[in-house]
């Protein structure tokens, strides 16, 4: 199922989109997919293409996104800066704000 997300990716990233939907196909691809990925998704933010993110990536939200939108249960939970929603999901997945809970390993 990998190699059919990579060339759907491929495929919708090469026609020039007015909007990109991109939902979780960053997570199946190896470190040189996803390094690709992000090059041409910065391309596209330049040339001003709206693109939409469905991700669980943290990350990608604060590195990518202008905008977020945080979603719970269909339900817009918190909404504006990425850091900001970044910061509302983990105080309600962890009880607070600013990273995961550290592991007992």
């Amino acid at each position: 199922s990998g190699m059919y997300v990579r060339l759907g990716f491929a495929v919708a990233v090469h026609v020039r989109p007015e909007i990109l939907l991109v939902d979780e196909v960053l997570a199946v691809g190896d470190a040189e997919f996803q390094g690709k990925c992000f090059a041409h998704i910065a391309k596209l933010r330049e040339e001003q293409v709206t693109i939409v993110l469905v991700t669980h990536d943290l990350e990608s939200v604060k590195r990518f996104c202008d905008r977020a939108v945080l979603l719970n249960h269909g339900v817009i939970a918190a909404q504006g800066e990425p850091r900001d929603v970044v910061d509302e999901y983990l105080a309600q997945v962890f009880g607070h704000a600013g990273a995961a809970p550290a592991s007992d390993a």
